[in-house]
């Protein structure tokens, strides 16, 4: 089979596409230049083809029309793109991550919104247009899938399937020498709204020698990720968003796990094994049934 992926998040893309090509399918990732902070596409270069984001939506209708079936992350105008313009009707699956479906809400401080009023108007118009295409971009797909349980209840078709974060146990592996200690550490990302709420739920919670490492000041490559992960004892997977706690384990809380660290999660309990259904090749072969499924 000739599989096409769209776009890439936290590495989803890259660990299917990988474990596709172990089942024996021809499997290309497209992804824009400019932006790899932590090189995972650096990583997976094999695998995933560059492009500037002006040639983007152009060289996905190219790859599209070559594909059996394309595997859009995100990108829904790169779905709208095709349908409009390609010349056979491709099989697709809409595959949503995030804040795809929740969104970000912007916190705003009072001067700023009396500096610019229209902060409030520009966001709600955003919010309303993300609603909108992810609404026909879930008309428009073959099969959507989802990343995480607490999704389902922003989509409205009832054949969505969660597909749980797939992680690469050939990268991310157990080893039984490791000099670790014991301290609790989190990272503060882009994903994180609210550090010093977090700061102070886990200090509450008799958590008190936690590290914050600040991984958009100091960037971890994602070739680096697994001894860097392998120097503590404990990931904190707490994770204060939109004025919510997350329930879902993250992606550095999986990469923890199958490196041997033990994760506490939003409920303060302690998990110590990566869950089965999230190593990568078994994310694959229930995603390889759903595209025999469509074709």
């Amino acid at each position: 089979m000739n599989i096409l992926h769209i776009w890439d998040q936290s590495a989803v893309a890259c660990v299917l596409a990988k474990n596709q090509q172990k089942l024996g399918h021809d499997v290309k990732i497209l992804r824009r230049t400019g932006y790899d902070r932590y090189g995972i596409y650096e990583f997976y270069d094999e695998i995933v083809t560059l492009t500037p984001e002006e040639n983007f939506l152009e060289l996905c209708l190219q790859e599209a029309n070559k594909a059996d079936l394309v595997h859009i992350h995100s990108r829904t105008d790169a779905l709208f793109y095709i349908r409009r313009k390609s010349n056979k009707r491709n099989k697709i699956i809409m595959h949503f991550h995030g804040s795809d479906l929740r969104g970000i809400s912007q916190k705003y401080k009072p001067q700023d919104i009396l500096m610019n009023p229209g902060l409030l108007v520009r966001n709600s118009r955003a919010t309303r247009l993300r609603r909108k295409n992810n609404l026909l971009a879930e008309q428009s797909a073959d099969r959507v899938l989802y990343s995480t349980a607490d999704l389902r209840k922003f989509l409205k078709r009832n054949d969505s399937v969660l597909i749980n974060i797939p992680i690469d146990t050939d990268h991310f592996t157990l080893t039984t020498n490791n000099q670790t200690n014991e301290d609790f550490f989190i990272f503060n990302t882009e994903a994180i709204s609210n550090m010093k709420w977090i700061i102070d739920y886990c200090k509450r919670s008799g958590i008190d020698n936690l590290k914050v490492i600040d991984r958009m000041k100091h960037p971890i490559k994602y070739s680096d990720m697994p001894r860097f992960l392998k120097q503590f004892g404990t990931y904190v997977d707490i994770r204060y968003v939109n004025d919510k706690i997350l329930s879902n384990l993250s992606t550095t809380a999986l990469q923890s796990l199958a490196c041997g660290l033990k994760v506490v999660n939003y409920n303060l309990k302690q998990v110590s094994e990566l869950p089965i259904n999230h190593v990568g090749s078994n994310a694959a072969n229930i995603v390889q049934k759903i595209y025999e499924e469509i074709l």
